[in-house]
């Protein structure tokens, strides 16, 4: 049985126990509101390269949507797996990752990345120079370098699919055909000629001329096609890269990001670290949807 002076007590505790418990609950629901923002970006150079050259977005996005946005790198094979496990609610990736998320997780594409170069890509074949391979005919036989398998865009579909509209079949007809960790390897392993050729994205090899890595006049480009495009390329041209959005994802913070990405200049810092120009309102995909239909690859294996 209480007494009256436990009673007094309680009493006179309850306002201060309300107060410390509403206080919790506020710190609980803040802490809720302002979780992280995941923004997965594809690594095909690495996690550390990507972290530096896209961390600067991510402190863009978080100042003007006034919430934390973690920049989470990721690797073509992992990113399926990775963003249907919840981590990455938004995913900057190539169109070929692009469109299997939206096919087997509901992804849904929000912008299209630019460059100097536009809103389009392609994929360069390169040879060393002097070694008598300058034209897709002369692959047969040879032992070649590409990216992730099935996967990759620019360092695999779109190379696969400008070879076989030539009747060669990259798995059947090079006496050696495997896979790199980045996109650099295939480059260095055929300046040193341990491979005969390689499948890379447009756009690397300047930028590793550029880093002194190689010199443009160490290779040859097969299949090169010269127009108005600024970068070498072998392969017609795509969309660029492409960032989708979880299904699962509060539309007011989708429809932030989607603004804060289309508002981003060339003169923002953000978009110089990641040498980019801007985002795009998304480009349509179903070119390359049809040409992954017609090569039998992921999602329509």
């Amino acid at each position: 049985m209480k007494t009256s002076k436990s009673i007094m007590l309680t009493t006179k505790m309850a306002p201060k126990l309300i107060t410390v418990t509403a206080l919790i609950f506020f710190v609980f629901v803040a802490g809720l509101s302002q979780a992280d923002v995941t923004f997965g970006v594809q690594a095909p150079r690495g996690n550390a390269k990507a972290l530096k050259k896209w961390s600067e977005m991510g402190k863009y996005l978080a100042i003007s949507i006034g919430q934390p946005v973690k920049i989470v790198p990721l690797k073509p094979n992992k990113t399926v797996d990775a963003v249907k496990a919840g981590k990455a609610q938004f995913m900057l990736s190539n169109p070929v990752l692009a469109v299997i998320l939206n096919k087997k997780n509901g992804s849904t594409p929000i912008a299209t990345m630019a460059k100097k170069s536009g809103h389009k890509f392609a994929g360069v074949i390169l040879s060393k120079k002097g070694s008598g391979i300058t034209n897709a005919s002369h692959l047969k036989g040879k032992k070649v370098m590409a990216f992730k398998f099935k996967k990759s865009a620019a360092a695999y579909v779109f190379q696969v699919k400008h070879l076989k509209d030539q009747g060669i079949d990259p798995h059947k007809d090079f006496a050696l055909f495997k896979e790199a960790n980045k996109q650099d390897d295939i480059v260095l392993a055929v300046k040193k000629g341990i491979i005969d050729a390689g499948f890379v994205k447009t756009g690397l090899m300047e930028s590793m001329a550029k880093e002194k890595k190689i010199s443009m006049s160490d290779f040859t480009i097969i299949d090169q096609i010269s127009d108005d495009f600024p970068l070498v390329r072998s392969t017609q041209l795509y969309p660029s890269w492409t960032v989708t959005v979880a299904p699962t994802v509060n539309a007011d913070v989708i429809a932030k990001i989607k603004s804060t990405l289309l508002k981003l200049s060339p003169s923002d810092s953000a978009s110089k670290k990641a040498k980019i120009v801007r985002f795009v309102e998304p480009v349509d995909l179903n070119s390359l949807t049809n040409t992954l239909k017609e090569l039998h690859l992921p999602p329509f294996e």
